[in-house]
């Protein structure tokens, strides 16, 4: 007999039922899968097509439902999970997280979680396929120990994917499917933050780059070099303070007019080099559209924020938010975001592409603790890499616009970002609504720079 979703009785009784129970039934969805990479059961992907079917008599808001893929990791050092479509290539209403297990034919978990944006599912309803991919850095796994493994080439009920409410622990709330046998390790729950939080704040109301404010905490880049198209310049004229209304803001371009002559980029990074674990954010506005001159596509260019170290260092280690308006990199002329953890001491480093538009503005919040990063964009988890990534020293804050390629020679195009305010609190991971109060505190007491960061 189905289970009929009381409204009423869950709120009357939310206040009184643990999190990690549920007061709907366990047979309340069914998950249809079938097996995309059915034919490479032993390689270095997953790929499974996933549908959610709402059994009740009531439609049910999908955010308040996550699906678990459990799987085995055979000694892998990195679990990568990416949706690949859902409705669109962009997967914008889905976010993915990964947990431990300790279960039979489980020892990760893949966690789907469903924005506000994917509404809710009719009673009676199938959602789209979404396809899920999970990669491993390049290590070959067996799938075929994987819990939730199957083979069947069409969407086929399945119950070893299963259904719980969003934010249960790992086999509480369970709304459909059958659990693996064993147990399962929630993620780590972050401490409060300090009373005594040491931050770093920057909101660019400087008078130019020559300010002296600016010169102590920022260098503006002059030295030639990578990354970018060889014999490029960086010109430090490419930076500069810009007013938007009763807003100041800082902007980074990059010119070109084809030739290597023609080409100039743009850096600023921190004087310090003091930021390892905690949240980085910024605000910044990307632009698919040139500030001057034709957009041409194949002007393959880079709109950027990250945190490093330098590449010279035997501790290497970079986590960078990497936005291409016109492509590149594989991605042909798709607007693509690029989130990525780089350490040159691995063989592989993990990277989630967005494959959609972001022009305008985005916040921006990246988590780095010693477990490993987690990139957020406008408050919805985008990425997720594993404790091999996290910085083993500190680094700088660094903002740039660069040329990955050149397009045809011909008329001069300015292509630019602008970036409205930075910010880093040391060893809290802070949420952005809690990012976004603590900025407006700062600029309500008409603080316009910041930093206790030792």
């Amino acid at each position: 007999m189905k289970t009929i979703w009381k409204q009423s009785l869950l709120a009357a009784m939310s206040l009184v039922v643990p999190l990690s129970e549920s007061l709907a039934g366990t047979a309340d969805f069914t998950v249809q899968y079938q097996n995309y990479n059915a034919a490479g059961p032993s390689d270095d992907i997953i790929e499974a097509g996933i549908q959610v079917r709402n059994n009740t008599s009531a439609a049910i808001p999908l955010s308040s439902i996550v699906v678990r893929y459990w799987l085995t990791k055979n000694g892998a050092s990195t679990v990568a999970p990416a949706c690949w479509w859902w409705n669109a290539p962009s997967c914008s209403a889905i976010s993915l997280t990964t947990g431990s297990a300790s279960a039979t034919g489980a020892d990760q978990y893949v966690e789907i979680r469903f924005t506000s944006a994917a509404g809710s599912l009719a009673a009676g309803a199938t959602t789209a396929p979404i396809d899920l991919g999970v990669t491993f850095g390049g290590a070959t796994v067996n799938e075929t120990d994987d819990y939730s493994y199957g083979n069947q080439t069409v969407p086929t009920d399945w119950s070893r994917i299963t259904v719980h409410d969003a934010g249960s622990a790992p086999t509480g709330g369970l709304r459909g499917g059958t659990l693996p046998t064993g147990s399962t390790n929630p993620p780590p729950t972050d401490p409060p933050p300090p009373s005594n939080l040491a931050e770093f704040f920057d909101d660019f109301t400087y008078s130019g780059t020559g300010d002296a404010a600016f010169t102590n905490l920022w260098t503006v880049r002059t030295y030639a070099g990578g990354p970018g198209v060889s014999g490029a310049t960086w010109s430090a004229s490419n930076v500069s303070m810009v007013a938007e209304g009763s807003d100041r803001l800082m902007r980074l371009r990059a010119s070109t007019n084809g030739t290597v002559a023609g080409t100039s980029h743009s850096e600023v990074l921190t004087q310090a080099q003091k930021f390892r674990f905690g949240t980085y954010a910024t605000r910044m506005r990307f632009r698919d559209t040139p500030l001057s001159g034709t957009r041409v596509f194949a002007d393959k260019y880079v709109e950027t924020f990250f945190a490093l170290t330098p590449y010279s260092s035997p501790s290497y280690s970079e986590q960078d938010y990497e936005y291409l308006p016109n492509g590149g990199w594989g991605q042909g002329n798709t607007p693509t975001m690029f989130l990525t953890s780089f350490d040159k001491n691995k063989t592989a480093s993990p990277s989630a592409r967005l494959g959609y538009s972001h022009d305008g503005w985005h916040t921006l919040v990246l988590h780095v603790r010693p477990t490993g990063n987690v990139y957020h964009i406008d408050g919805v988890e985008r990425a997720n890499h594993t404790s091999q990534f996290a910085p083993l020293i500190n680094q700088f804050l660094d903002f740039q616009m660069w040329f990955i390629e050149l397009g045809p020679s011909g008329g001069a195009r300015t292509y630019f970002e602008d970036v409205d305010w930075v910010y880093f609190a040391k060893d809290a991971y802070l949420d952005t609504n809690t990012v976004n109060s603590k900025v407006s505190s700062l600029r309500s007491a008409s603080i316009p720079r910041k930093d206790t960061v030792p």
